[in-house]
């Protein structure tokens, strides 16, 4: 099936022989800005499981003199362990800037 692409000016380009030729299209300044404001986004984020779960939520436990030690740790393990997957999943996106 042929591929159908519009240029600028509203000319109809077509392709008879799919995927081949067709140069990747590169990136309005629109589009790379919400690649970058989704990272941002995420970075936030992730900065913000990592001080909540991660700091302030065991510091208030554990400070507040209650014996829950356990769910203070485990709580700042999953918000640990799931602020730096977030923050690649920013990194990531933003790959799709050199696409």
């Amino acid at each position: 099936m042929g591929m159908v692409a519009l240029r600028e000016g509203g000319a109809l380009e077509t392709e008879a022989s799919g995927d081949e030729g067709l140069a990747p299209r590169q990136k309005t300044e629109a589009e790379r800005e919400q690649i970058k404001l989704r990272a941002t986004y995420l970075s936030g984020i992730a900065i913000g499981v990592f001080l909540v779960g991660g700091l302030s939520l065991p510091s208030s436990i554990l400070i507040s003199g209650k014996q829950n030690f356990w769910i203070a740790f485990a709580i700042a393990i999953v918000c640990v362990g799931a602020s730096p997957v977030i923050h690649w999943a920013a990194r990531r996106s933003l790959k799709d800037l050199d696409r």
